[in-house]
């Protein structure tokens, strides 16, 4: 099994955002296409593709099997505002927090937006899949962090108590436990 690295960059906000794939210090791949900075990425569960988030307020998928994956990405498109964080689930689905104070679950294999989450204040900063995939954990950059039902898109619980801005949220692998992180 091949470990990548990916090094993901931009050199200003009106040049084309630039990603670089890289093994062993060498590049694999140099990825082009978003028209801003990059602010996110994840892998999908089977390392095949990488999501990419940018202050174009688009995804990329790219497909590391291709051999020009310049060509072989898709492009979701429906945020207002600048992605800031992504998350793929187990099972392969693709969340995606923006500055437009939304989240959107998606099925990337067909481009399909499932639900669209909205409850934030403001702008959405990290959000995490349970490792069943059925619930959605989000920090707002705010003092709260929301618990949403995938399948329904109801926020089932709002946590409270975070001293400062919660700037990270994760489940234990268990699921029985969710950790955020905050600045004080």
């Amino acid at each position: 099994m091949r470990s990548f690295r990916a090094v993901l960059q931009s050199s200003g906000p009106s040049s084309e955002a630039q990603g670089s794939l890289l093994q062993s210090g060498q590049m694999l791949r140099h990825l082009v296409g978003h028209q801003d900075s990059i602010q996110s990425s994840d892998f999908a569960p089977s390392s095949d593709c990488l999501a990419t988030g940018s202050w174009d307020s688009t995804i990329r998928i790219w497909d590391l099997r291709a051999r020009t994956p310049e060509i072989f990405y898709q492009k979701l498109e429906g945020h207002s505002g600048n992605i800031s964080c992504l998350c793929y689930s187990a099972s392969g689905l693709l969340a995606s927090g923006s500055w437009d104070k939304t989240i959107h679950i998606w099925k990337p294999s067909t481009r399909s937006l499932l639900v669209q989450l909205k409850g934030h204040a403001t702008w959405v900063k990290s959000i995490a899949f349970s490792p069943s995939g059925l619930q959605l954990a989000s920090a707002g950059y705010s003092h709260m962090v929301k618990v949403w039902d995938c399948n329904t898109g109801k926020c089932i619980e709002t946590l409270t108590g975070v001293l400062d801005v919660a700037h990270a949220c994760v489940f234990t692998p268990d699921g029985k436990l969710l950790v955020s992180g905050a600045a004080d």
